[in-house]
């Protein structure tokens, strides 16, 4: 306790020493600063020269010509029954010859491919069920892929499902049909809520070790 109330005792007699010492060096410090620092030289801002080039327009403009017309083809007219027909009109050639190579009509569209399901979110198969492979096809080494149109309920389930596009037998149709039937979806969505929806699902056929 003794040596160090002597060493404080020396610290408070010296602490007017120790002040002027620092006031002292802060001040050369500061006039060391300012005489070594370069001199600041103020600049203005200076805009930018503005010119403007003159151009020359031509007093005429040089306008293409038009296109030129050209004649509409002659439509073929076809002359109602008991009409009585302009011998100089044109009267479209009506031949009853190789009827038997016309393609067939195209089948009536479906009730079903008219409707339109819009929806945000698209069905998500959950559930898969591997179609029955026909025993006569598996025999014969038929492979092949089903095209399906299925359409999804609310509920997640196969409401309906028909071929869009087939290289399989008829009955590998029908087992790629009977099979999509059983499968599970998570249903589409429009915003927040279930509704309907279709999708096309592809089936394959493909055998072992092929």
């Amino acid at each position: 306790m003794a040596l160090a109330s002597v060493a404080n005792v020396k610290f408070k007699k010296g602490y007017n020493r120790y002040l002027r010492n620092s006031l002292f060096g802060a001040i050369v410090i500061h006039f060391l600063v300012f005489y070594f620092t370069p001199q600041f030289e103020f600049k203005p801002y200076v805009l930018r020269e503005e010119y403007f080039e003159a151009i020359d327009l031509p007093e005429q403009f040089d306008i293409p010509p038009p296109p030129q017309e050209v004649a509409q083809p002659a439509i073929p007219l076809e002359a109602a029954e008991g009409e009585e027909v302009d011998e100089e009109a044109d009267i479209a050639p009506t031949t009853f010859d190789d009827l038997d190579d016309l393609p067939p009509p195209p089948p009536p569209p479906s009730e079903q491919s008219k409707e339109f399901y819009a929806f945000d979110e698209p069905p998500v198969l959950i559930k898969y069920v591997s179609p029955k492979y026909p025993d006569l096809a598996r025999q014969a080494g038929i492979e092949g892929t089903v095209l399906l149109r299925v359409l999804v309920g609310k509920d997640g389930k196969v409401v309906s499902a028909n071929v869009l596009q087939s290289d399989v037998t008829p009955m590998m149709e029908k087992a790629a049909i009977s099979a999509a039937k059983q499968f599970r979806f998570k249903p589409a969505k429009q915003r927040t809520v279930p509704v309907k929806a279709t999708m096309m699902v592809p089936i394959r056929f493909k055998l072992h070790g092929s």
